[in-house]
């Protein structure tokens, strides 16, 4: 397969600050390399901002016009996008990349980055992409991201969020979004959870963006970064959970976002989101 990985080396608008030395840290540890070994022809690109002043929102709004254009080359090239972030608001990017009027999303993570201007609490832009790629808030920045259109909230599976803002998860549970959490089930319930939630989409969605927040992970001694909470998912779970989605929908583009390798002191999380792209672009 031809694999296209798209760098995207930011953390609120700041270039190889904490998260955003998560792309470098898989590149440095050979990713490229275990693909290429499983059989795959890789590429590698990077995305840059060009504007002189950073602005956490207009970087990052800026940074998704450019990710846009590059995913849809990719696509266009009969390439696989995967994208590596500092940002889970690289979604935007990808969504409009793919470019799709029948697209799902399935979206690991610990937190519901579902928090909008008006509910969040800390004001923090990564709290609030899969809200914005719904179409709750920043509409008209957003629509500045060349073909992106917001994806129905029916269309969403959100699993394992656990660590949510009183207001943001009242959004939740008050939104169509498919909210699978980890706590109180194990993972054979999960698993047949999310394969429950994926049959109901298939009358309505034909493509599938795949989005890994490092921090759905829990893996003893270490995390993802500075906001992991405790009570995740394990890795072979997850692994599992990409077979079971590649079953029922083609994915069109992957994300894995928000690792700092200065908190991963034992490389296990390092290692688990390696994995996790190699299941996916397997044949089994």
């Amino acid at each position: 397969m031809k694999i296209q990985i798209i760098q995207v080396p930011y953390d609120c608008g700041y270039k190889e600050r904490r998260q955003g030395l998560g792309p470098g840290h898989f590149i440095n540890n050979n990713l490229v390399q275990l693909l290429e070994a499983d059989g795959h022809q890789v590429k590698t690109t990077c995305i840059e901002a060009e504007s002189e002043f950073t602005l956490e929102i207009g970087t990052a709004f800026e940074l998704n016009r450019n990710l846009s254009k590059e995913v849809n080359a990719a696509l266009n090239n009969d390439s696989f996008p995967i994208v590596l972030a500092g940002n889970c608001n690289s979604c935007l990017g990808n969504i409009a990349g793919i470019n799709s009027d029948r697209l799902g999303i399935i979206w690991f993570d610990a937190h519901g980055e579902f928090n909008t201007p008006e509910t969040t609490l800390s004001g923090f832009l990564d709290g609030m992409p899969l809200a914005t790629a719904t179409g709750r808030c920043w509409r008209k920045i957003a629509r500045s991201i060349p073909g992106f259109n917001p994806v129905p909230e029916s269309n969403v599976i959100l699993v394992g969020a656990r660590d949510l803002d009183a207001e943001e998860q009242r959004q939740l549970e008050q939104s169509p979004v498919n909210l699978i959490r980890s706590e109180g089930l194990n993972d054979k319930d999960i698993l047949k959870a999310i394969e429950g939630a994926l049959k109901k989409l298939q009358d309505r969605v034909a493509d599938m963006y795949l989005h890994i927040d490092m921090d759905a992970f829990d893996i003893d001694q270490g995390s993802a970064n500075h906001l992991d909470s405790s009570g995740g998912l394990q890795a072979g779970v997850i692994e599992e959970a990409i077979a079971v989605v590649k079953k029922h929908f083609s994915i069109k583009s992957f994300t894995i976002a928000s690792f700092d390798p200065a908190c991963d002191t034992k490389r296990k999380y390092l290692k688990a989101g390696m994995q996790c792209a190699r299941k996916l672009l397997s044949d089994a």
